[in-house]
């Protein structure tokens, strides 16, 4: 082979062997690292805890990252900030016990920025507790097996990948502002896979990127309706030490078993009323 040629063909083997080089994108905001940025974990909870008084006022926002040189507005396209914030939004929408509900743009948290970067943002927006959404996302195009892990507020959580892969954590924990107690938090998850081209490597893993963040987010809404129930339950059974939740007349939640956090019928008084139902239908016909 003449030595031009072999020389096109060595480099056409080299331009084929990098467009397949293997890559790994890691964009993650962590809580831990927001407001605990000089502890390897969360510090012991305020002994004399939080005192909700209803209906509360929630604000919801992304924490920064406090170790990677991205915010959460560079992984999302225009306007989707916004989008994934209102689905937390949703989760709350129409409780009685919530009065208001503010999403907080994510320029207003700086990295690191601790509970006194939290009481400013609360202050700010004039809300009672906060609800902090962070976001570990991690692409891959290797075929080989992979993991990885993020710590939460109460503990890791280890994902397994394959090739192609899209794997997106989203996970939100509500506080007490003025306490700083922690109330409760839920995940959100999802994995997207998928091939293409070289050159339609990067636009897939955009695509990916932008809709694992909305599947995650879904899901985090749903899990996070089903803790807000547990929640309540924990507090009006007195299981919840470190929290006190007050209506406007000053009843507890313990007091009332939970109708006064926007609490429907007990099953007992359901039941009893399905019966009182069926009673009066049979008299009707008789």
């Amino acid at each position: 082979m003449p030595r031009p040629a072999l020389l096109a063909a060595a480099l056409a083997l080299l331009a084929a062997l990098a467009c397949n080089t293997p890559e790994t994108h890691v964009r993650r905001s962590s809580l831990m690292d927001y407001l605990y940025p000089k502890e390897k974990a969360a510090p012991v909870p305020n002994p004399s805890g939080a005192r909700l008084k209803l209906p509360l006022r929630l604000g919801i926002a992304f924490v920064p990252s406090g170790t990677h040189a991205w915010r959460v507005q560079g992984l999302m396209a225009p306007g989707q900030e916004k989008q994934l914030l209102d689905v937390v939004k949703q989760s709350f929408k129409d409780r009685p016990w919530i009065s208001e509900i503010k999403l907080v743009p994510s320029t207003y948290l700086r990295a690191s920025g601790g509970f006194e970067n939290m009481d400013q943002v609360a202050r700010m927006y004039g809300v009672d507790v906060m609800a902090l959404v962070s976001v570990d996302q991690i692409q891959y195009t290797d075929p080989k097996w992979y993991s990885f892990t993020y710590l939460s507020v109460v503990g890791a959580y280890v994902l397994p990948g394959d090739a192609n892969d899209t794997r997106t954590l989203i996970d939100a924990a509500v506080y007490d502002v003025a306490s700083h107690t922690f109330l409760l938090r839920a995940p959100g998850q999802s994995q997207m896979k998928g091939s293409s081209t070289w050159a339609y490597r990067e636009r897939q893993l955009r695509e990916h990127s932008q809709k694992g963040l909305e599947l995650a987010m879904g899901d985090l809404a749903k899990n996070l309706d089903a803790e807000v129930g547990t929640f309540k339950a924990e507090v009006a059974r007195g299981e919840r030490k470190d929290v006190d939740v007050v209506d406007r007349q000053g009843v507890s939640l313990r007091q009332s078993g939970g109708r006064n956090f926007g609490g429907s019928f007990g099953w007992a008084e359901a039941l009893g009323a399905l019966l009182l139902l069926g009673a009066a239908l049979r008299l009707r016909r008789a």
